[in-house]
């Protein structure tokens, strides 16, 4: 992986969480953003469909779906959204 890059929604959406993480939930978050960093074609992700000349997908963990895209020629992923379920 040659870069990694977050988007303003992504960081606010972030932020919005952040307060509220326990220890255990900010581990969960860095692993996850590591897993997506270290293989963003993974086999366990799914596609969002949200614009098809720019793929995306997610991934789950614990509580968490991070919204990514990843770009092949560029070797570049950009995280573009953090949700977290209630």
């Amino acid at each position: 992986m040659r870069r990694h890059a977050f988007t303003p929604q992504f960081l606010r959406d972030f932020r919005n969480l952040e307060s509220g993480l326990t220890a255990a939930e900010e581990e969960v978050v860095d692993e996850l953003l590591a897993r997506v960093v270290r293989e963003p074609e993974r086999s366990d992700r799914f596609p969002t469909f949200y614009d098809p000349n720019r793929p995306s997908w997610m991934l789950r963990s614990g509580p968490f779906l991070m919204h990514y895209a990843y770009d092949p020629d560029a070797d570049e992923v950009v995280f573009l959204n953090l949700f977290r379920r209630r």
